[in-house]
C-alpha cells in the first residue's frame, strides 16, 4: 500500500551486507543522519547475541547529535538489545511490522508468527521528528467502500489516508527477504532536515532463519495438581500478591494479568504512581508467583505497552519458557504524529507447552458475534459495514484470515453502552481469543488485575472455570453482579443505558444533550470561514464571522480542537470511486538505488 509523507525530501538509501559485529563500531562512529541496522536472522548462542549488541551500544555512543536510529529484528531478540541501547539512546517506539508469510509452529505449540519489529531510537532526548505520514485508504473487496466506517466524521478525515500508526500492514514483507519496502518508507518517514541518508547494515547472513520451535517444544505435559474445589469460580477482593500466595503449585492452566500500567490512571483503591524500580519489582513478584501457580505445560499472557512488554519479558524468560509476542493493533488515544496501536500480549508456558486447545480444535464451541469469530479472524480486507457483513454470508464469500499473533480484528470499546465504570475496560473479544486459543471446556483461568470481571466474565460464559482477584471492593461486586447476569440467563457484555463516572482519557466526557445544530454542520462552518480569513478562526473570529451563536461550540465540543477538526483537513469519501488523490509520483515509484 501506498504512503504520503508531507513536506517529505526522500533521502538516499544505503544498504551494506555485513558479517563482521566487530566493524559495528567503526560503523556507528560519528554517523550524523538515519541509520538501520537489521539483525541475524538467528544468533548462534545468547553470548554471541550480547557480544554483537555490546558492540552496537559502543558504536551509538558515538553517534551525532541529531541521529535517528533504529534496530530491525524479530521481538525475542530486540528485548534483548533495548537494555545495552536504552542508556546511551533515547527510546522512541516499537514498531510492529506484518511479515508476507507466517511462519507456523508444526506441533502447533505456539500461534504462527506473523510480524516482526523496529525500535527506534535518538540521540536527542525530545519528542521524534519526522514528516507527518498517512497512509492510504483501503477498500472492502466485496462493497468497495473502505475498510473502516467512517459513519459521520468522513469531514474529519484526510481525503488520502490516515496518519501512520506504529503497526505496518500494509507493507508484508519477508525479514529473511526484500526489505527494501521498509527502508523506503525510512526514507519518506525522515525526509527532512537535517537528514540526507538512511546507512543500512544488514547483518541477516550471519544467522539462520528464526523458527517457532526455537523457543518452545512439541509434545502433552502432565496436568499437575488440580485447582481445590474453594477455589473454583470464584472472585476474591484483596491484595494479588497476597490472594496468590495463597494458591496451590500447578493449579492454574491460563493465567493473564492486565497490570495497572504506572502511567497515573484514575484506579479505585490504586495509586498508579509508583516509582518506575518499585513498580517492576512489584510486577517481578507476581509474575513469579504466576509461574509457579501455573500447571506445566499452560500458558501466562500478559498484556501491556510495547516499552513496559520489554522488561516484563526479560523476566518472564527467567522463570518460563517464550511461545507468542501477540500484536493487538488496538488504535489508542492520539498523542502523536505516528499514532498508538501497537499493544503487547506476552504468551509464555510452563515449560514445553502442549499443542495448543485453539489450533487443535478441542476449546469448544466459540462465542461468535456479528463479523467476530474467535478463533476465525476477519480477513483484514473486509469491512465491518453490517449490510456488506450480511451480503457476503450470503453470497458464500470466504472473509475470513488466519489466525497468527497478528490481531487487527478486536477493536477498543468506543461507546459508553458497551462500558461498565471502569476507566481501562478490555473488550470482551480479545479475552473469547486468549481463553479458546488457550484453553480447554473446564478449566481454570485466572486474572490477578480482574477489575470490572471482562476476564472471568469471558470464561464464565465459554465454559471455564474462573479465579478473578481485584484488590477495588468497589469493581469486585460490579464483577458479582455482572456474574450473575451470566446466570440468569443475560449478557453482561450487552448494550445498555449507564451513567459512567470512570474514564481513560483526558479529554472530558460531554454530558448527553440534544443538538440544535448537527455538529457536523457546526464544524463545516468553522471550515468556511477559516477559508474566508486563511487562518484557523480564534473563538471571537468565529463569533464575528460565523452563522451560528459562538454558544453551540462551547457547548457541543470538549475543545477547540475538535471544533476545528474540519477545518484542518480535506475531507474524505468512503467510495473509492468518487477518487481520492492520488499521492506525488515518487511516493509511488519503486526507490532507484543501487544496492
Amino acid at each position: 500500500m501506498a504512503h504520503l509523507s508531507e513536506n517529505s525530501q526522500r533521502l538516499r538509501v544505503r544498504c551494506d551486507q555485513v558479517h563482521d559485529c566487530k566493524i559495528l563500531h567503526a560503523a556507528l562512529a560519528g554517523f550524523r543522519d538515519v541509520g538501520i541496522v537489521v539483525l541475524p536472522s538467528h544468533f548462534e548462542s545468547d553470548e554471541a547475541r550480547e557480544a554483537f549488541f555490546k558492540e552496537m551500544s559502543d558504536g551509538a555512543k558515538h553517534l551525532g547529535p541529531w541521529t535517528t536510529f533504529a534496530v530491525l529484528g524479530d521481538a525475542a531478540d530486540l528485548v534483548h538489545a533495548h537494555p545495552h541501547l536504552a542508556p546511551v539512546l533515547q527510546y522512541q517506539l516499537w514498531i510492529a511490522m506484518k511479515r508476507a508469510a507466517p511462519i507456523v509452529s508444526p506441533q502447533k505449540t505456539a500461534l504462527p508468527h506473523h510480524h516482526f519489529g523496529a525500535l527506534v531510537y535518538t540521540r536527542y532526548r525530545s519528542a521524534l521528528k519526522h514528516a507527518k505520514t498517512r497512509i492510504a485508504y483501503s477498500y472492502c473487496p466485496a462493497c468497495d467502500k473502505t475498510t473502516k466506517d467512517y459513519g459521520g466524521k468522513k469531514h474529519t478525515y484526510h481525503e488520502y489516508g490516515t496518519l501512520m500508526s506504529d503497526v505496518w500492514r500494509d507493507i508484508p514483507c519477508e525479514y529473511e527477504g526484500d526489505l527494501l519496502p521498509v527502508f523506503h518508507r525510512f526514507a519518506d518517514l525522515f525526509g527532512i532536515e537535517p537528514y540526507h541518508e538512511v546507512r543500512v547494515l544488514d547483518y541477516r547472513t550471519m544467522g539462520r532463519p528464526y523458527s517457532n520451535e526455537d523457543a518452545v517444544s512439541d509434545g502433552e505435559v502432565s496436568d499437575g495438581v488440580q485447582t481445590r474445589a474453594m477455589f473454583e469460580n470464584v472472585l476474591i477482593t484483596g491484595d494479588c500478591l497476597k490472594e496468590l500466595k495463597r494458591l496451590p503449585d500447578n493449579c492454574i492452566d491460563f493465567a493473564f494479568a492486565d497490570p495497572p500500567y504506572n502511567l497515573r490512571k484514575n484506579y479505585t483503591g490504586y495509586s498508579d504512581d509508583r516509582a518506575i524500580t518499585e513498580y517492576f519489582a512489584w510486577c517481578d513478584e507476581w509474575i513469579t508467583e504466576l509461574a509457579r501457580i501455573l500447571k506445566p505445560g499452560r500458558t501466562l499472557a500478559l498484556l501491556n505497552i510495547p516499552l513496559w512488554a520489554i522488561r516484563h519479558f526479560l523476566h518472564l524468560e527467567s522463570v518460563l519458557r517464550f511461545q507468542n509476542w501477540i500484536v493487538w493493533d488496538a488504535l489508542s488515544f492520539p498523542v502523536r504524529m505516528i499514532m498508538p496501536s501497537h499493544y503487547a500480549v506476552l504468551c509464555f508456558s510452563k515449560g514445553p507447552s502442549r499443542p495448543l486447545p485453539g489450533l487443535t480444535g478441542r476449546s469448544g464451541n466459540a462465542l461468535e458475534e456479528d463479523a467476530f469469530a474467535p478463533l476465525k479472524p476477519l480477513a483484514e480486507e473486509y469491512c465491518l459495514r453490517s449490510q456488506c457483513v450480511t451480503r457476503r454470508r450470503y453470497d458464500g464469500i470466504d472473509d475470513r484470515g488466519p489466525l497468527t499473533d497478528l490481531w487487527w480484528d478486536i477493536h477498543r470499546l468506543k461507546h459508553n453502552s458497551r462500558r461498565a465504570d471502569h476507566p481501562c475496560q478490555l473488550p470482551s473479544q480479545l479475552m473469547y481469543r486468549l481463553i479458546s486459543i488457550f484453553t480447554l471446556p473446564g478449566e481454570t483461568v485466572l486474572d490477578c488485575f480482574n477489575g470490572a470481571g471482562t476476564t472471568t466474565l469471558a470464561a464464565h460464559q465459554l465454559g471455564r472455570k474462573y479465579i478473578g482477584i481485584e484488590i477495588s471492593k468497589e469493581y469486585s461486586e460490579l464483577a458479582r453482579e455482572r456474574h450473575r447476569e451470566i446466570t440468569l440467563g443475560m449478557d453482561p457484555f450487552r448494550k445498555q443505558y449507564r451513567e459512567l463516572s470512570a474514564k481513560n482519557s483526558p479529554v472530558p466526557r460531554m454530558p448527553k444533550q440534544k443538538y440544535v445544530i448537527a455538529k457536523k454542520e457546526l464544524q463545516l462552518e468553522v471550515k468556511r470561514v477559516a477559508a474566508k480569513l486563511g487562518h484557523l478562526p480564534s473563538r471571537k473570529e468565529l463569533a464575528t464571522h460565523g452563522r451560528y451563536p459562538i454558544e453551540y461550540y462551547d457547548r457541543y465540543f470538549v475543545s477547540w480542537g475538535e471544533v476545528c477538526a474540519a477545518a484542518r483537513t480535506t475531507g474524505m469519501s468512503e467510495t473509492r470511486t468518487n477518487g481520492a488523490p492520488k499521492p506525488a509520483a515518487e511516493q509511488l515509484s519503486i526507490f532507484d538505488e543501487a544496492f
